[in-house]
């Protein structure tokens, strides 16, 4: 408990919408982007120059990602409407480049393809640090995480989660990212064969990312089949690596094989737990519901003075809220039912468990079940947690009338 308040006290320090740069505030984001970029450019002469390749062709190749970067972004936001940065998309689009340049050029391919995905890694863990100052790409509500206010909201993060404790992932993935880069450069260093530090770095992050996104809840992102756009991504180009290896086109490592058939029978294994369950909890906990219930939470609780409002989410989970005087003093009263039929026991637990780490995280709780397909859960300000939400044994009749 003490390590957590610790690290989570650090986080919450550190996490600031700018930096202040001789006595100019400054955009964390790009602040971490342009160190990145400085970081790229440093690691991938410094291994080309090693290797004995051109440090001209190496130039040529950071002038053309930069392009290539730049050019996406502005034709994405020109088609959206909006600036929509997607690693992923960036990454493959910078090596499909690289690779066409050095064929052009005539130039080995694989010796700078290992540099530039190395240099596009350091950059990316820089980023990373990026959305974790201002709030983008983070995590879902956890008891570990950061906490943003309502500085990071005016520039541009989610109200809804303001004051939520979310879990780190762009801190974990950046640490992730930069222990891939490291060992890739030694790869590289200890003149490993042509390809090995590509096929490294792609089946390493892909597997983590393919994983991390579990814990990721950001809502502005596409999703198929109840999977994010970069896990079906990852799980495709670590398919392309290990077919790329079987060719003899890369290297060939047998633990590159086991570990993508690990991430296709995680994926297979996902969907079939949940065509099976019968809950749809997938549904429930998907970063799109998660922020919707912040937002109708955060509705329900501000318009308390004018009277008890009753909203639903997509899902048909109805939700109230209403404060019950009583002799330890102010109880929080939360009704949960579902629109149409009786709301399943799991499917309350989970729900309340979401509702006590978005609003009352240090408080003690408790869910009821009531009559009529309804649950209450009654939160306790002025206790600390004493128990988790369990199964609800204890039936409330006075209650029902707020479902």
């Amino acid at each position: 408990m003490l390590l957590r308040t610790i690290c989570n006290s650090n986080l919450e320090k550190l996490v600031h919408p700018e930096i202040r740069l001789i006595h100019r505030p400054c955009p964390s984001f790009q602040v971490c982007g342009y160190t990145g970029l400085a970081l790229a450019i440093l690691l991938s002469m410094s291994l080309v120059v090693y290797q004995h390749l051109s440090p001209l062709v190496m130039l040529g190749i950071i002038l053309a990602a930069v392009l290539t970067f730049f050019a996406q972004a502005i034709i994405t936001k020109i088609i959206l409407g909006e600036e929509d940065l997607v690693y992923y998309r960036h990454e493959i689009a910078v090596m499909v480049v690289a690779a066409l340049l050095l064929w052009l050029l005539r130039q080995p391919i694989l010796p700078y393809l290992d540099t530039t995905l190395l240099g596009v890694g350091i950059f990316l863990a820089c980023g990373r640090i990026g959305c974790l100052m201002v709030g983008c790409c983070h995590g879902r509500p956890h008891s570990w995480g950061v906490c943003y206010r309502q500085d990071h909201a005016a520039a541009g993060f989610e109200s809804c989660y303001v004051g939520v404790r979310l879990f780190p992932s762009q801190l974990i993935e950046s640490l992730w990212v930069l222990c891939i880069v490291v060992v890739g450069s030694i790869l590289v260093l200890t003149e490993h064969r042509p390809g090995t530090a590509l096929a490294w770095y792609v089946i390493a992050y892909d597997v983590g990312r393919f994983y991390g996104e579990f814990m990721r809840g950001d809502a502005e992102r596409p999703y198929l089949w109840g999977f994010s756009e970069a896990q079906l991504v990852s799980v495709l180009l670590m398919c392309v690596v290990v077919w790329a290896e079987i060719a003899n086109i890369l290297p060939f490592q047998l633990w590159h094989v086991l570990v993508t058939l690990c991430v296709v029978c995680t994926l297979l294994g996902v969907v079939l737990k949940r065509r099976l369950h019968k809950t749809p909890m997938h549904r429930l906990l998907h970063p799109y519901h998660m922020r919707e219930i912040a937002e109708v939470l955060q509705r329900i609780t501000n318009a308390l003075p004018t009277g008890i409002h009753v909203e639903s989410t997509s899902l048909g989970i109805q939700l109230s809220f209403s404060q019950i005087k009583s002799e330890a003093g102010i109880l929080y009263h939360y009704a949960l039912s579902c629109q149409k039929g009786d709301m399943a026991e799991e499917m309350a637990r989970r729900s309340a468990k979401l509702i006590v780490q978005l609003k009352h995280p240090l408080s003690s709780s408790e869910l009821i079940r009531g009559n009529q397909g309804v649950f209450h859960l009654l939160v306790d300000p002025s206790k600390a947690i004493v128990k988790h939400i369990d199964h609800p044994t204890r039936y409330a009749t006075s209650l029902d009338g707020a479902k």
